[in-house]
């Protein structure tokens, strides 16, 4: 009886010391984001094509998140954020046979929104300063293309996502997430972070399967600002 009363009450001040050091918060902020790592090749050997990466997409993140203490250098930070996202590509065909050549196709702007879960470990050197690592994981809920070929755009979303949707695109990936945050009055956060891919976006076959492509790795800048309650 005397062991079991012990160790409740080591449970509870475990509970207690976790929950007094926990703060909840809001964040929002901006993307700089890019799609690298493009493989794509036409399997009758006609022609094959490149894609290049021709910039980024800036767009935004947003949620919330909660930073736990575990001392006084070291934390655990989850979060749950609605992140858009993309990047924007050249395309160009190279043709086999006959005279060769590369003959230039469209640029392809490609806004991808993803409901992410960063899982961060929290290292704090110095006092206010927090040095985050760890994996993230996202599903995509929104797409659409901006296709534009000479001087003509049209938009593509959905179902019509060109020309990728339900031909190889995959809606989930992970990404790995180095960043640094500062804390102001213990309230206020501001932070930066760098996000490479680990997973490709699009993995398959397309164009009634003599087609094949893989790659599109995100990689994400990102600058917030945030709130703690």
């Amino acid at each position: 009886m005397m062991k079991k009363t012990v160790l409740l009450f080591v449970a509870l001040f475990v509970v207690n010391s976790i929950f007094s050091q926990t703060k909840f918060g809001v964040k929002a902020g901006v993307n700089f984001a890019s799609l690298s790592n493009v493989e794509d090749s036409y399997a009758d050997g006609t022609s094959w094509t490149i894609f290049e990466k021709d910039g980024m997409t800036t767009g935004f993140h947003a949620g919330v998140f909660t930073n736990i203490r575990f001392g006084k250098f070291f934390g655990f930070q989850p979060e749950l954020l609605f992140s858009m996202q993309g990047g924007k590509q050249l395309w160009y065909e190279h043709l086999v046979g006959g005279s060769g050549g590369i003959v230039a196709g469209p640029t392809m702007k490609y806004q991808l929104g993803y409901v992410q879960l960063p899982l961060l470990f929290e290292i704090k050197p110095v006092a206010n300063l927090g040095i985050l690592i760890g994996p993230q994981f996202g599903l995509n809920i929104t797409r659409k293309t901006i296709y534009t070929y000479d001087g003509k755009s049209e938009t593509y979303s959905g179902s019509n996502f060109y020309y990728f949707y339900d031909h190889g695109f995959i809606k989930t990936n992970a990404d790995l997430v180095f960043g640094l945050q500062y804390t102001f009055k213990e309230k206020i956060m501001i932070g930066a972070r760098y996000n490479p891919g680990l997973t490709n976006n699009l993995d398959g076959s397309y164009q009634d399967n003599w087609r094949f492509a893989k790659g599109w790795k995100s990689n994400v800048i990102q600058a917030s600002l945030g709130y703690l309650f």
